[in-house]
């Protein structure tokens, strides 16, 4: 089996050859791999995928979350200025910063100021077209990735902020969680107009050749918002994406960071095709997911990032043996709790990589009672 296959096989729950790696990686780890500094990636979002493809030659994963590409004019649209030694982006009309440059991390806003101040300029949010997307050029850099790996790495395009994430970023954190009690049709709204916008995207994405969409949001976690909230405003557009990318012929996994425990059942009745990343679960929460959810939805994720970062290969090696001796061997794909630290040491991931290849494929074994059988 190549990675598309092993990642396709682990989503329909079917055999695999072995437990196949996807954890959650970005330009972050990408650019490590490259040795350039991430504001060049900010500067220049044609090097995100260079990012992908040296992550994919380095570490051989099974599958990666790719983006959309930038409009064939974005140099146009990447404007610097710099006021008292700092570097700024700015808008390309107004030349007002709204983003403050650094060497090492992603840039920071300069201003946080919500655009949807009045619920009547939800208005103001428009819906890019995928037919759109693809005249603006768009999906030629997701093409090219695809025709360079695509039959053998599982590329999954990133269609996310379909409820909370956009709610927030549209309305600011504070205001988004009190309109969930104030103004319930609002939200209902917003979230249509969010799960508009990540469908033409997802399309689009498909159409470039892409055999998965990513779909989510860390806003809906447990961490931050109630059960019944999820069920009520959010699971339902989760569903409909999840719906709209299936008739489209795309695998569909649903990401959702910080406490999902309380949600799993939520999350796999959206019927998506695995859900990640298992997120602060412990060895006793990740074999209680398994038995709750695991013979719906393949589980994805579960290895802790602190680990990654601040543990020893072994640690992580044993670890990664552990885990999927819980969730696997079948419908499982072994993979990070959420984002791969930037500084991560690279010894770590391929521990990770390396006990996917030793666990190798499930076999039975006699115990030795005699009488029944253990998956090893």
């Amino acid at each position: 089996m190549n990675g598309r296959e092993r990642i396709i096989a682990a989503m329909e729950r079917r055999a695999v050859d072995r437990v196949p790696v996807w954890p959650v990686v970005t330009a972050y780890l990408g650019s490590r791999v490259l040795r350039r500094p991430y504001v060049d990636v900010v500067l220049n979002p044609l090097l995100v995928y260079e990012c992908y493809r040296a992550i994919i030659d380095r570490f051989n994963f099974d599958g990666i979350d790719i983006c959309l590409g930038p409009p064939a004019n974005w140099e146009s649209q990447r404007v610097v200025i710099e006021i008292d030694g700092i570097s700024y982006l700015a808008d390309p009309a107004t030349r007002r910063p709204f983003a403050r440059l650094q060497d090492d991390d992603a840039a920071v806003p300069v201003s946080l100021d919500p655009p949807i101040k009045e619920k009547r300029d939800l208005d103001k949010i428009g819906i890019t077209t995928a037919d759109e997307l693809e005249q603006m050029g768009c999906l030629e850099p997701v093409r090219a990735i695809v025709r360079e790996v695509g039959e053998s790495v599982f590329l999954a395009g990133c269609a996310a902020g379909q409820t909370m994430n956009s709610l927030a970023a549209w309305r600011g954190s504070e205001q988004a969680l009190l309109d969930l009690r104030e103004d319930p049709v609002f939200v209902i709204e917003a979230m249509e107009r969010a799960t508009a916008i990540s469908i033409e995207i997802g399309k689009a994405l498909i159409r470039a050749g892409c055999p998965g969409i990513y779909i989510g949001d860390a806003w809906a976690s447990a961490s931050i918002i109630s059960p019944s909230d999820y069920e009520r405003f959010c699971q339902p557009f989760h569903a409909k994406a999840a719906s709209a990318f299936h008739e489209m012929g795309a695998k569909v996994h649903l990401h959702i960071c910080g406490n999902s425990v309380p949600i799993l059942e939520l999350m796999a009745d959206t019927g998506v095709d695995a859900i990640e990343p298992l997120d602060l679960m412990d060895a006793t929460a990740l074999a209680d997911a398994k038995k709750r959810v695991g013979d719906r939805v393949c589980l994805k994720g579960g290895l802790s990032t602190l680990m990654l970062l601040n543990g020893s290969a072994d640690e992580v090696y044993e670890k990664s043996l552990e885990i999927i001796r819980l969730c696997g061997p079948y419908g499982y794909i072994l993979g990070s709790s959420d984002d791969v630290p930037r500084d991560v040491p690279f010894a770590n991931i391929d521990a990770m990589v390396r006990a996917a290849f030793d666990a190798g494929p499930s076999r039975k074994r006699q115990c030795s009672r005699g009488k029944s059988t253990l998956a090893i």
